[in-house]
């Protein structure tokens, strides 16, 4: 059981949703600059417009991230770090700590998504690459905390419950996309465009596993009595999960991707995609969901110093019928506006059509520029809003020598400055052009 535990708090999240360290600099909003096997994660249709190169390697991305909702290296440093004087919490210290956690509790989520192969040529892309989808939330952290820090003002007899006390899911998978995009011949009817193209793509999954948390739940109850009392904790668990056997993968599945992209007047780049479209992935080995159950119970009597325990456990795997998930999909329109020869500015609005392994169907909204000072050196910056990360501010730089390409980025969450951030997120990719 806590394996699988482990699986969900490391496996956590979906923010990244490419491999390079080219849009992880400009927060995300990078729809309308994605070019080549970049274009696979953001549209496909960019994948027709033209690179100035026939054959484009990736032979290496990563995109890194460890986040939360409510705490930064600064809260440390701010709560727990005393620089040789006590550290006293009085009660406007713990409200303002208590104040850092939403109330519907805290998340914990990580990401990492990698690109082991990928490759454009003309209008054709695919890649290879390991994904990993899910986040997992303690629902009733805050109202622990309150009790730890101020203690409790009930009554000589209580029982408190904690139903959905813990949400979660997370699954992993070796995934192939495929993309392919057709310029339409849309210039000799519209002068002002001159250029449109739709794109296609299919993206395959091969599951590595997959853990969701179906039920959990706490209860505490105190009873007193005369000459003793009692205090009893239980908690129960259900978490469906599916692993590979061998050579055969947990899973398979597919979705599906469609976009159009277009320039206007040479200085507007627009971009429409649908991505991870109609996508399901069919969990066939390994089935299991697995159960605890735990009841742990201690009497204090009055008249003694001793006291007795009871304690009950439970961890039960049962095999069960094969079944399936979808996966996150959205829609995301964007557009660049290039001001200058050296100087873009991007756009981008997300809409999440899902609540599949942590996707999240608040819209998300950012703004990103890149800049070169040198023909070969693109400086890069962008925030974004809303979605399932908040606040996101990026920045990111590269070494472009048209044959290669070289390309890091850093973001933050929730803050300006890394010993704020609720966050880390880290990307970089090695790319070459015949």
């Amino acid at each position: 059981m806590k394996k699988y535990l482990i699986i969900l708090i490391l496996s956590a999240g979906l923010y990244a949703q490419g491999f390079d360290g080219v849009g992880l600099g400009l927060a995300g909003n990078y729809g309308a600059l994605s070019r080549g096997v970049h274009s696979l994660m953001y549209n496909p249709a960019n994948v027709a417009v033209p690179r100035n190169n026939v054959l484009e390697l990736n032979f290496i991305g990563l995109n890194l991230g460890v986040f939360n909702n409510s705490f930064s290296y600064s809260t440390y440093q701010d709560y727990f770090v005393t620089n040789g004087k006590e550290n006293y919490w009085d009660q406007k210290k713990k409200d303002s700590f208590l104040d850092l956690i939403p109330d519907n509790g805290l998340k914990i989520s990580s990401t990492i998504n990698a690109n082991v192969l990928g490759l454009a040529f003309n209008n054709f892309a695919m890649a290879v690459h390991p994904v990993v989808f899910g986040e997992i939330q303690n629902t009733q952290m805050k109202n622990i905390l309150d009790i730890i820090l101020n203690g409790d003002d009930i009554t000589r007899d209580y029982a408190l419950d904690y139903p959905d006390l813990m949400k979660g899911s997370a699954f992993s998978a070796v995934g192939v996309s495929i993309g392919y995009a057709y310029p339409l011949p849309i210039k000799k009817y519209v002068p002002d465009i001159s250029f449109m193209s739709f794109g296609f793509g299919v993206n395959y999954y091969l599951a590595l596993g997959v853990a969701q948390v179906e039920d959990a739940q706490a209860h505490l109850k105190r009873t007193q009595f005369n000459d003793y009392e009692t205090i009893e904790t239980t908690s129960k668990s259900s978490v469906r999960v599916s692993y590979p056997e061998g050579a055969t993968p947990a899973g398979k599945g597919r979705s599906y991707n469609f976009g159009i992209s277009g320039l206007y007047k040479n200085k507007w780049f627009v971009s429409l995609s649908f991505m991870n479209i109609a996508g399901r992935i069919n969990f066939s080995t390994n089935t299991q969901r697995l159960y605890t159950d735990d009841v742990h119970r201690i009497t204090f009597y009055a008249d003694s110093s001793f006291s007795t325990t009871f304690d009950h456990s439970i961890d039960t795997t049962l095999n069960i019928d094969p079944f399936s998930t979808g996966v996150p999909s959205y829609l995301s329109l964007s557009a660049a506006y290039y001001f200058k020869k050296n100087l873009v500015f991007t756009s981008e609005w997300r809409q999440g059509l899902n609540k599949v392994f942590g996707n999240s169907t608040r819209p998300r909204l950012g703004f990103g520029v890149q800049y070169k000072p040198l023909w070969w050196l693109p400086l890069r910056s962008g925030v974004s809003f809303g979605g399932n990360v908040g606040f996101l501010m990026g920045l990111g730089l590269g070494v472009d020598f048209h044959y290669l390409s070289l390309d890091v980025s850093y973001a933050m969450k929730n803050a300006l400055w890394p010993t704020h951030s609720e966050g880390t997120f880290v990307a970089f990719n090695f790319m070459i052009r015949i």
